[in-house]
């Protein structure tokens, strides 16, 4: 059996449920996969290459709309072992990123001002990402996809716990957005009492 990197595998993951084109797989690795495992388009195409002379999936081509055929992929029995196989392995140790974090680690050499803007900006975005999130998973509701037996249960599971955590980082974030408020307000106030004339 061949390598394959854990890219590989999240296209296999999204082929678990029936074959896509690769213009669906781009898209699906957007969203909802985008929000937890990112990919650029030119990494995709060459492993879904990868994974074909793997003997994981297979293509079915057709004329398309441009000058390049459209290719529609799905799981071979060996691509939907090797998924389920990989699917119960312990995930491989990750070094933290987060540069939000990062930043905060430092924001002691930050202007205050600024550092309140970015951390509003940031909650934003977050709240954008979980009103998503939220319509999604009432969608998925409507759908009955709490269901364990549901094909979709598995993009259930994932929208759980983002509903679970990305309320927290909202807080965090407003929170930092006060506190740098707080901290410019001590900054452009004297420290010492004014002396009398």
């Amino acid at each position: 059996m061949a390598t394959v990197s854990t890219l590989g595998y999240a296209l296999l993951c999204t082929l678990h449920r029936g074959p896509l084109t690769g213009y669906d797989i781009v898209r699906r690795m957007r969203k909802p996969i985008g929000y937890y495992w990112t990919a650029q388009q030119s990494q995709i195409y060459p492993e879904l290459a990868r994974l074909s002379t793997a003997g994981l999936i297979e293509h079915e081509a057709e004329a398309g709309p441009g000058p390049r055929q459209r290719k529609t992929h799905r799981l071979t029995d060996a691509g939907r072992e090797a998924l389920a196989a990989w699917l119960v392995e312990p995930p491989a140790p990750r070094a933290p990123r987060d540069e939000a974090v990062l930043k905060t680690y430092a924001l002691a050499a930050a202007d205050p001002v600024r550092m309140r803007r970015f951390y509003l900006a940031e909650a934003e975005t977050y709240q954008r990402r979980l009103d998503d999130f939220r319509a999604q998973h009432a969608e998925l509701l409507s759908r009955h996809g709490d269901d364990v037996r549901h094909p979709q249960f598995g993009a259930y599971a994932t929208l759980e716990l983002a509903l679970a955590s990305f309320p927290a980082r909202i807080a965090w974030y407003r929170w930092l957005a006060e506190k740098m408020t707080e901290l410019g307000n001590l900054r452009n106030t004297p420290t010492d009492p004014p002396t009398p004339d």
